[in-house]
């Protein structure tokens, strides 16, 4: 995938996100009703990626390896194995949950409580897209693994569009009929896009053997078990977040929701391009007994990356105190205003954290250090909880980006350091250095913003003088940070 064409994919993907927050926040607002649909809509997920997420992340890579090894026949039926496997289970599950599901929320949630009784609704009528979903991953597979990327891609945007359309024409709907409604045009649009695939995944089952079944079976298990454990870590994590934020009162869910959107999108944008551009190059510069041209690559990612992380937390810290009222308008109160407010601003913070786990965890791929990468995400995800844990009687929902933050951090310094000792405290100080220059330009922005509100300036106003400002600072920031970062000074050559 081709830079530009993955920037246009991921940029329409944006665009629909922030089209969907915005109408979300102006028809459903903060409620009991949207506290239950996130974590209803959280359970499910965590479900589907707990049992399918270490075989989906692997279809690609092993697909490939067996392609080269063994011809495309080989690749073909060991895609259809999958395909088999994972339509079928999630038939099953989807069915089981559909029956167990709402009996562990009303275990979970005070049966007296609203968010109960709609978060048990929201849970049988989201329990078929366990089942949807393993569908719709399994086509994007087949159509990635032939060489086509933009259709799916290209169908979830469209996807996604219809659904926030439905809202926008349709909001006196209830909202527990018009979220699944949304979801589900936004899930099942991709399906339109694979004509192909039933007959090609029909045929190759026919021509597939009882033992080759069994033997490419194994296979996909084997290359998933290693991420077994860090996808479990990593969904439990997300669902204590949930649960904390659901003890903290009505609507706090919903605020953390909002708040957890920049951090979700940028998330998914750097996933993408690490994956499809970053590990490619730094598995090219890898050598086993010569690290310099690989930790030189290594630099020049993290400064690129931090650049562009810089600029992009420089504005959602400015902005942080505009974008609740242009979210909600007047349906909002001081109180839940503050909270969002300080909410971006801490997950301005914290992505710098996940940023460079990210690079961390990508360097490690591509170095051939999976089992390090695996260990530090399972530590990454079981030191947020016990921090979350700890932090939450004394600051609230506040511990969520703040957990997220520390453990992130941890655990990406362990990652370079594995790497090489000398890089590691480099990369700290680069991400130290950036996270001052965020809060100290977030909070001029801040200051200009308040003698703003306290002219009485409207909202509209106040956006246009405050991204000015923040891109004002941008523009000095990229003219001083934007040089590439100098090369490694040869005493630090042996210090792996």
């Amino acid at each position: 995938m081709d830079f530009v064409g993955l920037l246009g994919a991921r940029g329409a993907k944006l665009a629909v996100g922030l089209a969907t927050m915005l109408v979300y926040a102006r028809i459903f607002g903060i409620s009991a009703t949207y506290d239950a649909w996130i974590w209803s809509l959280g359970i499910v997920n965590a479900a589907g990626l707990i049992l399918f997420g270490p075989i989906t992340e692997t279809i690609r890579a092993s697909y490939s390896s067996i392609d080269h090894q063994e011809g495309p026949e080989a690749a073909g039926k060991y895609l259809a194995t999958v395909a088999a496997l994972m339509i079928g289970s999630a038939v099953v599950i989807a069915a089981v949950a559909a029956l167990a599901l709402p009996v562990i929320a009303e275990w979970i949630l005070d049966p007296a409580s609203e968010q109960a009784r709609a978060s048990a609704f929201f849970l049988y009528v989201l329990a078929p897209s366990l089942a949807v979903s393993q569908l719709v991953t399994v086509l994007t597979a087949h159509l990635n693994c032939h060489g086509r990327i933009y259709p799916p891609e290209i169908a979830g945007v469209l996807g996604g569009a219809a659904g926030v359309l439905l809202v926008v024409l349709f909001p006196r709907l209830p909202a527990t009929w018009l979220l699944p409604l949304s979801y589900y045009m936004g899930l099942l649009t991709p399906l339109l896009v694979g004509a192909s695939f039933w007959p090609e995944l029909i045929r190759a089952l026919t021509h597939l053997s009882a033992t080759e079944f069994r033997r490419h079976g194994r296979e996909a298990l084997t290359f998933s078990l290693p991420l077994l454990l860090p996808y479990a870590l990593g969904q439990i994590s997300g669902l204590v977040e949930r649960q904390f934020a659901l003890a903290a009162g009505t609507g706090v869910l919903a605020v953390l929701s909002y708040a957890m959107f920049a951090r979700n999108t940028v998330q998914a944008v750097f996933t993408a391009a690490l994956a499809a551009l970053a590990v490619p190059e730094l598995a090219r510069a890898w050598h086993r007994t010569d690290t310099l041209a690989f930790r030189q690559a290594v630099r020049r990612w993290i400064h690129q990356c931090l650049l562009l992380v810089t600029l992009g937390m420089l504005v959602l810290f400015a902005l942080s105190g505009i974008i609740p009222p242009i979210l909600f308008g007047s349906r909002i109160d001081a109180a839940a205003q503050s909270l969002l407010t300080q909410l971006l601003q801490l997950y301005a913070v914290a992505m710098f954290a996940v940023i460079l786990y990210l690079l961390g965890g990508s360097s490690l791929l591509a170095a051939k250090r999976g089992k390090i990468y695996a260990l530090a995400s399972a530590g990454a995800s079981i030191g947020s909880v016990a921090l979350l844990t700890g932090l939450f009687p004394l600051i609230g929902i506040r511990a969520v980006p703040v957990a997220l933050a520390f453990s992130h951090a941890s655990a990406a310094w362990m990652m370079f350091r594995s790497i090489d000792r000398a890089d590691a405290g480099w990369i700290v100080r680069q991400g130290i250095l950036r996270v001052l220059v965020v809060g100290a330009g977030g909070a001029v922005v801040q200051v200009i913003d308040t003698a703003a509100r306290g002219a009485a300036m409207p909202v509209l106003a106040r956006l246009m003088l405050c991204l000015s400002s923040a891109g004002l600072l941008c523009g000095l920031w990229w003219l001083v940070d934007r040089r590439a970062p100098a090369p490694i000074a040869v005493a630090d050559r042996g210090s792996s």
